[in-house]
């Protein structure tokens, strides 16, 4: 599946002890943590673990120690390590949104679904704004086929983070997948006021738009929704299918066949068999009309 967790750099903790509080062994341990933080920001993995768990075994309390080393477990895609050790950084200190979120992602990762759930309700319990607690929470649901709830968290996530793009083509796509078209509709031209003018996720949008247009048999919306993908990702097969689809059903012959023709042309190797056998279908029955 698709992994779920941020880039280390940038996520890593480092500790700094401020004042007379810190012990000799807090002192080393934040040394030796500090070091391993460094050397996971080099890609050097096997030190950075070696580093993170001596700083684990110099001071048992230190938490951040042990979610650096979480980080670094995950990179290394040793989920279930990575599990261990949030656990053990929650049972230190589980006040912490973020353990419980990064836990939920790596339960995710192991497809534990129901104890991925817990955990991104237990994230929110800790911070009621961590938007992104809410949207994986809805995939959570989504994996457990209860659609309800996964539409309650993904409105949630809007809700909490309105500038979340992901939350709303998430939202939208269910929405359509649902039959609810009007509500799908809704949703998407939202997205469109959060895309990146002129990004490729606008273009996506424009074409999700499209074909719940085309759902709803409202041909001229879903053309209109094509091309704006298109003019701003001229090559997206998608689009180009679905616009010489629709054509073809607004019995617009010659624009149906230039753009299923410029679709087969340009499709590859790895377009999908069933939307290549389609459009050169829908072009020999053009062909013969």
């Amino acid at each position: 599946m698709t992994r779920l967790h941020a880039p280390l750099i940038g996520v890593l903790v480092f500790l700094f002890c401020v004042g007379g509080d810190c012990s000799r062994a807090r002192v080393e341990s934040m040394n030796h943590m500090n070091e391993g933080v460094h050397y996971a920001q080099q890609k050097r993995y096997i030190d950075a673990v070696a580093q993170l768990e001596r700083a684990a075994a110099i001071d048992g309390t230190n938490d951040q120690a042990i979610y650096n080393l979480a980080l670094v477990h995950m990179e290394m895609q040793s989920m279930e390590l990575a599990k261990d050790d949030l656990q053990r950084a929650i049972t230190i200190n589980g006040e912490v949104a973020g353990y419980h979120e990064k836990l939920g992602t790596v339960l995710m990762e192991l497809e534990k679904w129901d104890e991925a759930k817990t955990a991104f309700e237990a994230a929110i319990a800790a911070d009621e704004n961590l938007f992104k607690a809410y949207y994986k929470l809805a995939q959570c649901y989504e994996r457990m086929d209860d659609q309800q709830n996964a539409l309650t968290q993904y409105s949630a996530s809007i809700e909490h983070g309105p500038r979340f793009l992901e939350a709303y083509t998430q939202l939208g796509r269910m929405y359509a997948d649902l039959a609810y078209l009007g509500e799908a509709v809704t949703v998407l031209q939202s997205a469109l006021t959060v895309a990146q003018n002129g990004s490729v996720e606008e273009a996506q949008v424009h074409h999700m738009l499209g074909t719940v247009y085309q759902q709803q048999r409202n041909f001229d919306g879903a053309v209109n929704e094509f091309r704006a993908a298109l003019e701003i990702e001229p090559g997206m097969r998608d689009a180009l299918f679905s616009l010489g689809w629709t054509y073809s059903l607004q019995d617009e012959p010659d624009e149906a066949r230039r753009f299923l023709k410029k679709y087969v042309d340009i499709a590859g190797d790895d377009a999908p068999a069933h939307y290549m056998r389609a459009a050169q279908g829908r072009l020999m029955e053009l062909s013969e009309n």
